[in-house]
């Protein structure tokens, strides 16, 4: 018994809580990046497969928490820990993970419904008993009888902790370094580890003696304050919005910055991380930053951070990424620490983890799946940005909800005790009507200027086209107006601010043309006047140009023209064999066909269907309308799409699949490549288009190429003379592959072709191993072409 009591009592207790959870969170996070990128092969490199995988892990973590929620209130907390037990041991079935070609052919008209089938079936359950980890561990630390039982909210740091280390060792340490074999491999010996620590916690607790409940009643109130309190629905909406907001902004941040902002590979993971270090500070012993302060500065940021999105500002970057970050980082940080100091009694754990885990499914549904149908633009960021602004100085005590969370018991107390600041926002003299002004002086001044702002680019006529869009943001206005229990005033203020961010109009980057919206990205038609083009842009990245002078209308321009790479190609080809059919992996406007002929037959493989509609519509771009030479367009991801084509039927095939700088990794490997052999003619060529601001892919390439024994060749064309310039011209980065160089024809004795040579410090990748750090020109020196952007 003193044994037993001792162990309750002693310092290793939490340790194994602790890793326990920090364990499963890095397990957790480290298979949904791993198994995102098992799958890319099979349907994609699109968004919408990040997008549905995020989605099913939201998902997946809900129902984790449910089962926690459930089984320890209706089997109590000691005869859960044996179900517990046995759940944990069926995913072991299920280990280590494999996908197979077959297994997605079954639905392949709905890839959505299969790709969510085959998560369900390879990686559900495993994922599923993770997941289950975070409030069940808590919840069985609570019911021992170490001192710091009676608020085991502290250990929810370390499942931070555990996720941060996931999202952050993955890319830096174990992607680079172990293939997705090997990964998964070490996968399944960390779920074991898991599983052991999971079973110790519950022999733990089946051990140690509970001691005397109305003490440890006790206990819970008096040392932390946490009163057994049943928690009321607006209670737990307020768990629920408090969690929205934050998870919405997560991906809407994310979206912002590598679409709008700057495409550079693995900027995804910067505001992901400092999500779940916002969890790490709210819910750790003693905060890290005050309440108080955030609400003093957030106010004039978000009024900033609305303002650059609505007007499109995206230089300089180095002010800009930080700024966007920052503001991120405080709105998490503020809504965190509600729910942080919200947390209720024990008792009610795992319902509030519930709840929490619920606003996080609700929030990647908005920006996953509603914010592509409602919003031609990536508005949902602004959009929550301006609902943040709303909950700015409302706190919440209890059950109970009170703008400004002042008593005068409790200021008098205060005042006697001298536990205050010598300042008019704290000192405990000075009047509630006072304190709430000074608190409020900041967040009125802000929306003043920021409604100021908004009312310059407001267009009325706007406001029929995006009607369901701003019924759905005002619904999420009432949660919060009811939820929070918000003044008239402030409820009033919001439907302004909604209306005025919706209907904000103010065109950038010259005059807009149109502007169309898919899960891949945001595409928009540009008129330039001074120089008469229309252009195409994904984000910020330019996919084509085209001339409205009669005489130019037909010159292909920007990476394309004809004395670049590609141009030089045709040129080649052209005068020492027949080119009969030609494939091109990325439509963009079309640009390429301006090289075909009568007798030629083109394939275009194009993933995005609004990228098809606008280049097809002759009032933006007339280049697929003008040709001579007969063209299919085939939707779908490139590498799947050109499976089913005939062996042996290109002559040449064109890669300019990139888009905004990101790279589909698995268009790029060497089974990629050997597909693309396979369908090329032994006379054939295979031209890639690696133009790119952040990555450098001729080593890649290079290593590619002597692995399967091919020749290439690869052009940087820059710098470009001022002259082509303004013709049109950008520099263009192009690499040609072969299997014998007398397929290159005259291009090999051309000094502006060179051999690449293999860069041994550059692993080769297969779609099993890849590394994006090896080729970042951040640590690598070489030239970059800064020219495509905005």
């Amino acid at each position: 018994m003193p044994i037993k009591n001792y162990l309750g009592r002693s310092l290793f207790l939490p340790i194994l809580f602790a890793l326990t959870l920090f364990v499963s969170a890095f397990l957790l996070f480290w298979v949904e990046l791993m198994v995102a990128k098992m799958i890319l092969p099979f349907f994609g490199g699109s968004p919408a497969v990040w997008n549905t995988c995020l989605l099913f892990f939201q998902t997946i973590l809900l129902l984790g928490y449910g089962y926690s929620h459930l089984t320890t209130k209706w089997l109590g907390t000691r005869r859960q820990t044996i179900i517990h037990i046995f759940t944990i041991l069926i995913p072991l079935i299920f280990l280590p993970i494999t996908f197979k070609r077959g297994d997605f052919s079954f639905l392949s008209a709905h890839p959505i419904i299969a790709l969510l089938s085959l998560l369900t079936l390879s990686i559900g359950f495993p994922l599923l008993a993770i997941s289950t980890t975070a409030p069940l561990a808590q919840k069985w630390f609570s019911e021992t009888i170490h001192p710091a039982s009676s608020d085991p909210y502290f250990l929810y740091t370390a499942s931070s902790l555990g996720s941060l280390c996931g999202v952050i060792c993955y890319p830096i340490f174990l992607e680079p370094n172990f293939s997705l074999t090997h990964q998964n491999q070490l996968w399944t010996i960390g779920y074991i580890s898991l599983l052991l620590l999971t079973v110790g916690c519950g022999i733990t607790l089946w051990q140690i003696e509970n001691g005397d409940p109305g003490s440890k009643k006790s206990h819970h109130t008096s040392s932390f304050g946490l009163e057994k309190v049943t928690p009321n629905l607006p209670l737990k909406m307020q768990w629920l919005l408090l969690s929205f907001l934050p998870s919405s902004l997560l991906l809407g941040v994310t979206t912002y910055l590598t679409t709008d902002l700057a495409a550079i590979p693995l900027l995804w993971a910067i505001p992901l991380a400092i999500y779940l270090l916002t969890f790490t500070f709210t819910f750790a012993p003693k905060p890290l930053f005050s309440q108080e302060k955030l609400e003093k500065f957030l106010p004039v940021l978000l009024a900033l951070l609305i303002a650059l999105a609505l007007l499109k500002i995206i230089e300089p970057l180095w002010l800009l990424l930080p700024l966007h970050l920052i503001g991120f980082f405080g709105i998490a940080m503020l809504f965190h620490g509600k729910l942080a100091s919200s947390r209720p009694h024990p008792d009610y754990l795992t319902s509030f983890y519930f709840w929490i885990a619920f606003g996080g499914v609700l929030g990647g549904l908005f920006n996953a799946i509603a914010a592509p149908l409602l919003f031609t633009n990536i508005l949902e960021y602004p959009l929550i940005l301006g609902l943040s602004m709303l909950l700015i100085g409302v706190s919440k005590v209890g059950n109970q909800n009170a703008e400004v969370p002042l008593n005068e018991e409790m200021r008098l107390k205060s005042l006697l005790n001298g536990d205050y600041k010598n300042d008019l926002f704290s000192n405990p003299l000075v009047p509630n009507a006072l304190i709430k002004i000074r608190r409020s002086l900041s967040l009125i001044s802000s929306i003043i200027l920021l409604a100021c702002f908004l009312l310059t680019g407001f267009q009325v006529k706007n406001f029929n086209d995006n009607l369901t869009a701003i019924l759905f943001i005002f619904g999420i206005l009432l949660l919060l107006f009811y939820g929070f229990s918000l003044s008239r005033i402030r409820f009033i203020t919001g439907l302004i601010l909604m209306s005025l961010i919706s209907q904000f109009y103010l065109p950038s980057m010259g005059k807009l043309l149109v502007t169309e919206r898919s899960f891949f990205g945001v595409n928009r038609v540009l008129y330039n006047q001074k120089e008469n083009y229309h252009s195409l842009f994904h984000g910020t990245t330019l996919h084509g140009r085209q001339s409205l002078d009669p005489e130019r209308r037909d010159q292909p321009l920007t990476y394309f023209y004809p004395t670049g790479p590609i141009g030089q190609v045709f040129q080649s080809l052209d005068d020492s064999q027949p080119l009969l059919h030609i494939g091109v992996m990325g439509l963009g406007i079309g640009t390429l066909i301006t090289y075909g002929k009568p007798e030629q037959s083109w394939t275009f493989y194009e993933i995005d269907e609004s990228v098809e509609r606008l280049a097809r519509n002759p009032q933006y771009f007339s280049f697929l309308e003008d040709t001579k030479s007969p063209f299919s367009i085939i939707l779908g991801d490139a590498r799947l799409s050109i499976q089913k084509a005939a062996d042996h039927y290109y002559n040449l095939l064109i890669m300019d699949a990139f888009s905004s700088d990101a790279i589909p990794t698995h268009l790029v490997t060497k089974e990629a490549i050997q597909l693309y052999l396979q369908k090329l003619s032994p006379q054939g060529l295979l031209a890639i288009n690696i133009s790119n601001r952040h990555l450098n892919l001729e080593p890649v390439l290079g290593g590619l190429a002597e692995d399967l024994s091919l020749s290439a060749l690869s052009q940087l064309d820059l710098p470009i003379s001022t002259a082509e310039k303004k013709l049109g011209k950008l520099p263009s980065h192009w690499v040609i592959l072969t299997s014998d160089q007398k397929n290159f024809g005259k291009l090999i004795n051309d000094s502006r072709w060179q051999v690449i040579e293999k860069d041994s410090q550059v692993s080769l990748w297969t779609d099993d191993f890849s590394n994006i750090f090896q080729i970042l020109r951040i640590f690598k020196a070489g030239k970059s072409l800064k020219e495509n952007k905005i």
